[in-house]
């Protein structure tokens, strides 16, 4: 036997003994792999049973002014299931944020067997129309008991508006109280034609700025200009057209009442 083919020879033995190692160590590895999962399906099938770790503890946090926390329990209860691993939480929320007066939820497990819900209250800072509340969102939401309405002012107009609506009232408030008027409502029209019903910071009496449908800001710029030429006879004013090119349209309660309508212009 030549020295070439003894080298071979032995070369072809240790590439069969490491094949035959391979294939054990697969082997090996595939029983294991098959013993872990069959363990986890196990345990996963323990842990899921239903009744296996029932909730045994909901705790509520938050401030609960006008959400009672039994409404809270009342609509949890029916999505709790009956194992604590199998919880839904994003289901538990959604449901919880469809009460009335829920802004936001957050739902989380507590270890071994308890669920922590915490909670934020809608807070309504106008009146939307007839039966509905804006909050701080400019959200359209709909409140189940009364809310002191005291402070909040009143927005009226197509739900499509309501986010101008509330954006609007921020600024132009703002400026109006700088010659002590105060806004308590803003009404839009299906032509989305904007009017404001306004009051001196001083007096009860109400009357009405129209607006029209667009140069706001230069408008209600133009009032401020010419608000002190109106203030000497305020309680007799009913409202102020600046829906004009230049100048405005003042009609006065005394000239009204003689069955006239007076429409002043003032530059």
């Amino acid at each position: 036997m030549t020295v070439r083919r003894a080298l071979a020879e032995s070369e072809h033995k240790r590439r069969l003994v490491r094949r035959r190692r391979h294939r054990q160590l697969l082997t090996g590895l595939i029983a294991v792999g098959i013993t872990a999962l069959t363990v986890v399906a196990v345990a996963m099938d323990r842990l899921l049973r239903p009744g296996a770790f029932p909730i045994k503890e909901l705790r509520l946090e938050g401030e609960f002014t006008n959400l009672h926390p039994d409404t809270v329990r009342t609509s949890v209860v029916g999505q709790l299931g009956d194992n604590y691993f199998s919880l839904d939480l994003g289901r538990i929320e959604r449901a919880v944020e469809d009460l009335p007066w829920v802004y936001q939820a957050t739902v989380q497990r507590s270890w071994p067997h308890g669920l922590t819900i915490q909670i934020e209250e809608q807070h309504p800072v106008a009146r939307w129309g007839d039966k509905a509340w804006l909050n701080a969102d400019a959200q359209i939401i709909d409140l189940e008991k009364s809310v002191d309405t005291r402070g909040l002012v009143s927005l009226r107009g197509p739900d499509a508006v309501a986010a101008d609506a509330w954006s609007n009232f921020k600024v132009w408030s703002s400026a109006l109280l700088e010659a002590e008027v105060e806004i308590e409502s803003i009404d839009v029209d299906d032509r989305f034609a904007w009017s404001l019903t306004v009051s001196p910071v001083q007096s009860e009496h109400a009357f009405r700025i129209l607006l029209g449908q667009e140069e706001h800001e230069p408008r209600i710029s133009r009032f401020l200009y010419s608000y002190q030429a109106l203030k000497s006879k305020i309680d007799n004013l009913v409202s102020v057209d600046l829906r004009y090119p230049n100048g405005m349209a003042v009609i006065w309660r005394d000239v009204l009442e003689e069955g006239d309508v007076a429409q002043n212009e003032v530059n």
